[in-house]
C-alpha cells in the first residue's frame, strides 16, 4: 500500500473546518431563537427563550475550549493558528454579546419592543448565515466574493437602521428611562452585526492569503 501524506493530512484539515461550522451553526441557533421570542407576548415564553438562548451560550462556550484546546495540541492545522483562533473567538464574541441583549431585556422588564428591534433580528440572522456559507467556502476552497459582498450589503442595512433608531428614539416623546434602555439594545444589536462582518473580513483576508 502507497503512502499518502494528504490520507494523513485530511482529517485534521476537516476536523477544524467542521469546528468552525459547528461553532456558527449554534450561532444561528441562538439567533434564531432570539427572532422568534421577540414574537412572543408571553412573559412565560419570553423566559423560556432567554434561557434556551443561554444555553445556546453555555454550548459556545464548550465549543470554543474544544477548539482552542485542540488548536494549541495540533502538530498541522488547515489555516493559520492565529486565523482559527481569531474567527473562534469572535463567533463566541457574537454569541456572549447577544446572550447579555436578553440579559439585559429580562433585568429592564422589556416585554415587548419595537418593530425595528425585529428588523434587526433578521438582519441578524441572515448575516450569520452568510457566515456559515463563508466558512463552508473555506472548507471547499471556493470562491467567496459573493458572500463577502452579501455581508458588506447586510452590514451597511444595519448601520442604517441603527441610525434610524437613535434618530427615533430621540426625536420623540420617550422617557429617559425608556431611552436609556432602549439605546443600550440597539447598541448591542449592532455590535452583534459588527462582530460578524468582522469576521467575514478576517475569511477575505484568509483567501487572499492563499491566493
Amino acid at each position: 500500500m502507497s503512502f499518502n501524506i494528504a490520507n494523513l493530512l485530511l482529517p485534521k484539515e476537516n476536523k477544524f473546518f467542521d469546528y468552525l461550522s459547528e461553532q456558527s451553526g449554534n450561532l444561528l441557533a441562538g439567533c434564531s431563537l432570539f427572532k422568534e421570542c421577540l414574537e412572543t407576548s408571553s412573559e412565560e415564553e419570553q423566559k423560556r427563550y432567554f434561557a434556551l438562548i443561554k444555553e445556546c451560550e453555555r454550548r459556545g462556550d464548550v465549543l470554543e475550549m474544544k477548539i482552542l484546546d485542540e488548536l494549541n495540541d495540533a502538530f498541522i492545522t488547515p489555516l493559520d493558528r492565529e486565523d482559527i483562533h481569531a474567527i473562534t473567538t469572535e463567533i463566541d464574541t457574537a454569541l456572549d454579546i447577544l446572550n447579555g441583549t436578553v440579559r439585559k431585556m429580562d433585568v429592564y422588564l422589556i416585554k415587548s419592543v419595537p418593530q425595528k428591534v425585529k428588523t434587526f433580528a433578521d438582519i441578524i440572522v441572515s448575516i450569520v448565515k452568510e457566515l456559515q456559507s463563508l466558512i463552508d467556502s473555506l472548507k471547499r476552497k471556493s470562491t467567496i466574493k459573493a458572500g463577502i459582498a452579501n455581508m458588506h450589503k447586510i452590514e451597511n442595512e444595519a448601520d442604517e437602521l441603527f441610525h434610524q433608531c437613535m434618530f427615533e428614539l430621540f426625536s420623540n416623546s420617550f422617557s429617559s428611562v425608556e431611552i436609556i434602555k432602549m439605546k443600550e439594545i440597539y447598541e448591542r444589536l449592532e455590535s452583534v452585526v459588527d462582530v460578524v462582518d468582522r469576521i467575514g473580513k478576517m475569511i477575505r483576508g484568509i483567501k487572499v492569503k492563499q491566493g
